[in-house]
């Protein structure tokens, strides 16, 4: 099985069909042989049927014959005449044995004549066979009892030249000195068709000949045209088939059987030419032959079809994988679309499909590397504007500590207030990784906030509102000041009144972080607001912005937002002009290993 698994369909498909037409010849010899020993046996019961008739016929007329013989030679008026001296008296007794014999004679058909030949010189015919016994004394081998002699040429005498000759010995049966003495011999002389009877055995269909042989193989009679008194055939034995003998006969194989008739020292034997015998199914083989010839002719048609429409469909689906695996890796534009038979197609349309899922992996895989990509530019932008908009951050570091402890020791508060704030600003912008937790950014929010809460004279106050599990919500560091720094600048600076700027933050049950920065100051125009939204709207790229000092803070954090997170994420902003600022930021979840910062609410 392995073998076969490693050669091409159409190998296997071929080695099928061999093998079906092998198996069918296989069948037809079979069946052939199988009727062809069926017919062998048939032909055998039939002419054993018919020679165990034949041999039935011959031995009860030779029983017949044989009962004659003995009522004729035992019988008192017979021994008498072949003892009589009296010429008058063997005469009158001549008169009582013609009328003997005669009527013995007419009880048997076939009977040509009876004959006595007296050892004493002295004889009885019917037919006048008598001259022949002195002849016919030749062909005994001593005193016999109903003895087959031979055949014997006759002449014209009997109307047929070949006569079968039956003896007996005739004995004296009377008590005295010539008991048992041989007085003479009695000869039956026999057509040799009554030795078979009248019915006719005709075997014309097979053309089986059958032949009644004496011991000298001589034909005694036979259903051919071959006349009695001929030589019967030479039959060379080649093998035996149950009662069955193949033999060769003038150059051809016969089927032969033969029956011994030990009474007569004869036998019986019927010749079937081989190929007569089997003529009809040598016929009807050679149609079957044909037929299968036509018939392979015709299934080799639809075999070719189904094959071809097989492999076709295989080879053109091999052909398209195969030049699609050659393409680059993200190019899949092509499809295949196969006629066949209902599995290729189903397998050209899974293929399809699958190609199909490569090619939308393949687009979504690279959107997130274009993100990725995109964040990461955003970042290095963020980074080059921080450096560029920096003195060396350490050192602005260091000298707002001595600052700090200046306006300590000279008890100036509020410098020292600012001067703090300002100080954890910079050290929160230099430190860590570029995601925090909400609560450290709200850190940070709060000193710039007191900043410039001490700037203004306390003109806002500020409101904090999150929850705990918002506190923990990862953010990107430094996301928070633009927005607050914008309310400030814009919302709450250009107006004299007294101001409030909220900041709030929970999550929803989907687990998105919502951070809502609101603030009661001047507001936005409508015409404007409707300027920045746009903006916001846009796919991230650069942009002119003639106002850019209101709104590349706000484009700059949403696009941060969703690079990180998605496009489902980001900022909304809704303003009324004379009314205030509202700014709602979505962000999604990244990871939960931020260690969790306790932070003073306010």
């Amino acid at each position: 099985m392995a073998f076969l698994r490693r050669l091409s369909i159409r190998s296997q498909l071929l080695i099928l069909a061999v093998s079906t037409v092998l198996v069918i010849l296989i069948i037809v010899y079979h069946t052939y042989s199988t009727m062809s020993a069926m017919v062998t046996r048939n032909h055998e019961e039939y002419v054993q049927q018919t020679v165990t008739e034949i041999k039935k016929n011959v031995t009860s007329n030779k029983d017949v014959l044989f009962r004659l013989m003995q009522t004729i030679s035992y019988n008192a008026d017979v021994q008498s005449y072949l003892i009589e001296q009296n010429a008058i008296t063997r005469f009158e007794m001549f008169k009582k044995l013609n009328v003997l014999i005669s009527n013995q004679r007419e009880l048997k058909d076939g009977i040509l004549d009876i004959v006595i030949s007296g050892d004493n010189g002295f004889s009885v015919d019917i037919n006048g066979g008598s001259p022949y016994a002195a002849d016919l004394k030749k062909l005994l081998p001593g005193k016999v009892n109903a003895y087959y002699a031979g055949m014997q040429q006759f002449g014209t005498l009997y109307g047929s030249a070949t006569g079968l000759v039956f003896a007996t010995t005739i004995s004296y049966v009377q008590q005295g000195e010539s008991f048992n003495q041989k007085l003479g011999t009695l000869f039956f002389i026999v057509d040799p068709k009554a030795l078979v009877g009248e019915k006719e055995y005709d075997s014309k269909q097979t053309n089986t000949q059958i032949y009644l042989l004496d011991r000298s193989n001589k034909i005694i009679t036979s259903n051919t045209s071959s006349m009695t008194g001929e030589q019967g055939p030479e039959l060379e034995t080649q093998s035996a088939e149950g009662g069955n003998q193949n033999v060769l006969w003038q150059g051809k194989q016969y089927v032969s059987q033969t029956i011994l008739l030990p009474d007569m020292d004869a036998r019986i034997v019927s010749v079937a030419p081989k190929d007569e015998l089997l003529r009809d199914l040598l016929v009807l083989r050679r149609q079957e032959l044909i037929i299968l010839a036509v018939g392979l002719l015709i299934l080799a048609i639809p075999f070719t079809m189904i094959m071809n429409n097989i492999l076709r469909p295989l080879k053109k689906m091999i052909f398209f994988m195969t030049s699609v695996s050659r393409e680059d890796n993200l190019k899949f534009s092509k499809r295949i679309s196969l006629k066949g038979y209902m599995e290729i197609s189903t397998m050209a349309d899974e293929f399809n499909s699958m190609l199909d899922e490569i090619e939308r992996l393949s687009h979504k895989l690279l959107e997130t590397n274009t993100r990725l990509y995109g964040t990461e530019l955003e970042r290095q932008k963020s980074e080059l504007a921080f450096l560029r908009s920096q003195i060396n951050p350490h050192f602005l570091y260091n000298t707002l500590e001595v600052i700090t402890g200046i306006a300590a020791v000279e008890k100036q508060d509020k410098i020292k207030k600012m001067t703090r704030s300002l100080s954890s600003i910079f050290r929160y912008s230099i430190k860590g990784t570029d995601e925090v937790e909400l609560g450290q950014e709200i850190q940070m929010i709060k000193s710039y906030v007191q900043i410039q809460q001490i700037r203004f004279a306390d003109r806002f106050t500020v409101h904090y509102s999150f929850t705990d599990e918002a506190l923990r919500h990862s953010v990107p560091k430094m996301i928070l000041q633009p927005l607050v720094e914008n309310a400030v600048y814009h919302g709450i600076e250009t107006t004299l009144k007294p101001c409030r700027l909220e900041i709030e933050g929970f999550v929803e049950d989907s687990g998105t972080l919502i951070i809502d920065i609101k603030d009661d100051g001047v507001g936005i125009e409508a015409e404007r607001l409707e300027e920045i939204r746009m903006m916001l709207s846009q796919p991230r790229s650069s942009f002119d912005d003639p106002k850019g000092w209101q709104s590349i803070g706000l484009v700059n954090v949403n696009n941060r937002i969703r690079l990180m997170f998605g496009e489902e994420y980001g900022m909304r902003i809704d303003s009324t002009n004379g009314e205030g600022t509202h700014i709602r930021l979505r962000i999604g979840q990244r990871r939960d290993n931020i260690n969790v910062q306790s932070i003073d609410r306010g």
